[in-house]
């Protein structure tokens, strides 16, 4: 089956402008992100941005980058034109990974168990992460997206929901128990996708919960796509503002063997 990553790239960030280009101990972070996917098993790696600078940054690192429409909503768009773009050269993908340009701690470990993860379960259309939730600050932090999902098999099951609030809610329990009645899961936003469903996804129209929660998610939620869930280990380590990015650069510096690709 082969498999492409597209990491799309906004230089027009609300909350932190120009972030792909962020310097993170002598590499742009899209640099950090796009060499970590390189050395998973993808069959191939691409940027797909609607901005110049880092159209060229990618360029002269020598990575594959696509100019792609301003115009576009989300990242799931953005990957939808990169697939477009490469079927009309006859070029065509059975996974879609859609990977964010602001996780330059990805351990492409992760990324080739997702692959593995549709090479043995073809039915599969949408795959993402999910890991326990150790502390009571991500639990009510709107920041970290919950998930409830069906009974786990062998690390797997199916979402039922996603949300920025506290789920389930432990009645009768005071939330300082809540951990050690109840496993809470987070959300790490990588996704994959059966390549053929992507167009279908970006046609899926906005729904009433993605708007009241903002997130996109919930859109393909209540059209009944079922998204598959898988369990890590790994941290989500996504740099959202400034101060997310001082904290990665101390990461790196106290543990410089981060930096190099497992």
């Amino acid at each position: 089956m082969n498999s492409l990553i597209v990491i799309p790239a906004r230089y027009n960030s609300q909350r932190f402008p120009g972030k792909p280009l962020a310097d993170i101990v002598g590499k742009t972070m899209i640099q950090h992100v796009y060499e970590k996917a390189a050395a998973s098993k993808a069959s191939r790696v691409i940027v797909a941005t609607d901005d110049e600078r880092i159209f060229n940054t990618v360029v002269k690192f020598g990575g594959e980058v696509i100019m792609t429409s301003p115009d576009h909503n989300n990242g799931t768009e953005r990957c939808a034109e990169v697939l477009e773009h490469l079927e009309n050269e006859g070029k065509g993908f059975d996974i879609l990974v859609n990977l964010q340009g602001d996780e330059p701690l990805i351990n492409p470990k992760e990324i080739d168990k997702i692959i593995d993860f549709f090479k043995q379960n073809e039915t599969t259309e949408i795959l993402t992460l999910v890991k326990e939730i150790s502390n009571l600050e991500e639990l009510e932090s709107p920041n970290v997206v919950k998930v409830v999902s069906t009974i786990f098999h062998e690390n797997t099951a199916d979402a039922l929901y996603f949300s920025r609030q506290v789920i389930p809610y432990l009645r009768n329990m005071g939330k300082e128990q809540w951990l050690s009645n109840h496993i809470f899961y987070k959300h790490i936003g990588i996704y994959a996708f059966q390549a053929e469903i992507v167009p279908e996804l970006v046609d899926v129209p906005e729904a009433p919960l993605e708007n009241a929660e903002s997130l996109e998610q919930l859109r393909w939620l209540q059209d009944h796509f079922v998204i598959s869930l898988l369990k890590t280990q790994m941290e989500s380590n996504g740099v959202d503002s400034p101060e997310d990015l001082e904290r990665i650069k101390q990461l790196l510096s106290n543990h410089p063997q981060q930096q190099k690709i497992p």
